[in-house]
């Protein structure tokens, strides 16, 4: 066993939760429409469809109606998302809901009249998919609407006849940033307002919303916003209201890589992502070219490495690399990387409604239950290629730590990479290996650990319940994974080749995977609190590299404060000094630099595109 200390029991915890059909959470764990890519990335993997709903009435008057019902029904359930409940009338005692806890709600309640309507009345299909329908048009209006909602607000209030109207101001905008735009209309915290008036703001900015979706002018959607703003010369503010990200925020990514590229990042977070998996190398032995053949036969799903996507497209177009080495001349940054052996880059097929929709959930495709593939951004992938577990200067026995294992998704690619090396040893006279490959998952939230071990056996792992070490031997290679808290890392003394720290952040690189996290977002946390803790966590990984390791920081941030500086005080801490901690360029292992500029050799910006979502990361090795 690799830790000294012995591993807790496995303790199952029985929660008592009401179980909404398989329907609604496939729509609150994966959401996507032209503009938005809702993926919530669920603890219990259930759908990753992609779902575009047309809000347009059809000419039937009857259809016309039940649009506007659902609109009233969206504006409804958004209420406390907009206008959270409070105890004294100040904003910091409110007890805000999110929209996808709203949107679960108003389904568990439209569900269970559905199955009292179906017991006394037999259903038609007709009007079962008429359900069906009307679901998802609620997704998009709640959770779109509430995404948007910096816009929507804006555009609506300006776009008012009254000029005495109040407007309440949903909840976390910030009055001082907004008020001296308005002139002669009034706009308010929330917490002095009749109920009737947020109401009202709800109704107003889900029907907005309805607009938002259809059209396809851009250049009028904007006229109300350019209206209000006059001739105010802040196009931080103006990206903001725009793209409707939080301004700090929108400011932030102004002054770090410029106006054009600001403008593209920020509509990249209201744009779909792509659907990208990773190969297995434990489960699938063939090649990426075979694993995309086996994914057309078996699951009827078109895929393509993305090696032959970067082949044959220029992905860096999008951006101004003269403008991101006059603004970031301190450090990398690439609009693409290589992408790993095993990056496949599924094609959802377009229906007959101009939508782009997987034939079937991708956690019920046989390939996903034989353990052939996780679903795994692009970047994210490269974070854990930047380990290079197949240096010459890494052994064929090694043993690597993921610090911050979340969910594991990181865990998993790392062991897929470690059976994917060209291993020398061979058995001994009895016939056992004599490489052995030790991964450990360390995370803060227990939960997280469990999930990891519940995806164990799918992965390809033997999970032995009493000492909780799970084991996976084939050919030469013996490989374990175990899950351990800080107590029991710390206790074992035990000492890795590679630790990897994908620290927790503002996740600005990923928004729109998790589009409602920007209205999480705070400036204080975001560009404060979070770098420190950051900081805290990468000198406390750094105590467990053992001399000639590997040590790699990364984040899913945009932002220096969580990236370089971060990278900056680790690099003039003790910690590094005294650990003899040096910069490992990437030069030495051949990261495509796609075109753009050189900076600090040893960390990488790879910025959001329609191929992989925003990282961060920096690497160093030990003495």
């Amino acid at each position: 066993m690799m830790l000294s200390s012995p591993m807790r029991s496995a303790r199952v915890t029985l929660i008592a939760i009401i179980v909404l059909p398989a329907a609604i959470l496939k729509l609150v764990c994966s959401f996507q429409s032209r503009y938005i890519n809702l993926h919530i990335t669920p603890h219990s993997k259930r759908s990753l469809r992609s779902v575009s709903i047309n809000i347009n009435c059809r000419h039937n008057k009857e259809d016309c109606d039940w649009d506007i019902e659902l609109q009233q029904e969206a504006a409804t359930a958004l209420l406390p998302v907009f206008f959270p409940e409070h105890t004294d009338g100040n904003l910091t005692s409110i007890k805000p809901i999110t929209a996808e806890n709203a949107l679960k709600r108003l389904l568990r309640k439209k569900y269970s009249q559905r199955r009292q309507n179906n017991q006394t009345n037999n259903a038609t299909i007709d009007q079962n998919k008429s359900m069906d329908e009307s679901r998802g048009r609620l997704a998009e209006l709640i959770l779109g609407t509430s995404v948007m909602r910096l816009r929507h607000f804006v555009v609506a209030s300006a776009s008012a006849s009254n000029g005495n109207s109040t407007f309440p101001l949903p909840y976390p905008l910030n009055h001082t940033e907004l008020s001296p735009h308005f002139n002669d209309k009034q706009i308010c915290e929330f917490t002095s307002c009749s109920a009737e008036e947020k109401i009202s703001m709800c109704e107003i900015m889900v029907a907005e919303h309805a607009k938002y979706i259809v059209s396809k002018d851009s250049t009028q959607q904007l006229e109300s916003i350019q209206s209000l703003l006059g001739s105010s010369d802040d196009p931080a503010l103006i990206l903001a209201i725009e793209h409707s990200i939080p301004l700090f925020l929108a400011s932030s990514l102004l002054s770090q890589y410029g106006y054009d590229t600001a403008k593209q990042l920020c509509s990249l977070m209201n744009k779909p992502g792509p659907i990208t998996i990773r190969k297995n190398a434990i489960q699938f032995k063939g090649t990426d070219d075979e694993l995309c053949k086996w994914l057309l036969e078996n699951d009827g799903v078109e895929s393509l490495p993305m090696k032959d996507i970067q082949n044959r497209q220029n992905l860096n177009t999008c951006y101004d690399l003269d403008e991101l080495k006059r603004c970031k001349g301190n450090g990398r940054v690439m609009g693409q990387l290589t992408s790993p052996v095993g990056c496949i880059c599924i094609n959802p097929p377009i229906d007959g409604k101009g939508r782009k929709k997987l034939p079937k959930s991708i956690w019920s495709m046989s390939s996903y239950q034989k353990g052939f593939f996780e679903v795994q951004d692009a970047g994210s992938q490269c974070i854990v290629a930047a380990l290079s577990l197949d240096h010459p200067s890494m052994s064929d026995s090694i043993s690597i730590l993921d610090y911050c294992a979340g969910n594991g998704g990181k865990t998993f690619a790392i062991s897929s990479a470690v059976f994917g090396r060209k291993i020398d040893s061979e058995s001994d006279e009895y016939g056992d290996t004599t490489a052995v490959a030790n991964i450990v998952s360390h995370d803060v939230v227990d939960e997280r650990l469990r999930q990891i071990k519940g995806s164990l056996s799918r992965v390809g792992f033997d999970l032995d319940k009493a000492t909780g070490i799970a084991e996976c031997i084939q050919d030469n290679l013996r490989c374990t994974l175990q899950t351990a808290d800080l107590a029991e890392l710390s206790d074992s003394d035990t000492l890795f080749d590679a630790v990897l720290v994908d620290a927790p952040c503002s996740s600005s690189g990923v928004l729109r995977r998790r589009p409602s996290q920007r209205w999480s977002m705070s400036k204080e946390d975001t560009l404060q609190s979070l770098p420190n803790l950051q900081l805290e966590i990468i000198q406390k990984a750094a105590s467990f590299v053992k001399e000639g390791g590997v040590l790699v920081y990364a984040t899913c941030s945009l932002l220096e404060e969580e990236n370089e500086d971060v990278a900056r005080s680790f690099e003039r801490s003790e910690v590094f000094r005294n650990g003899g901690f040096v910069p490992w360029p990437f030069s030495e292992d051949g990261f495509s630099e796609g075109g753009t500029h050189r900076g600090a050799d040893h960390e990488i910006t790879l910025l959001p595109s329609e191929w992989n979502d925003g990282f961060f990361f920096a690497r160093y090795k030990k003495g």
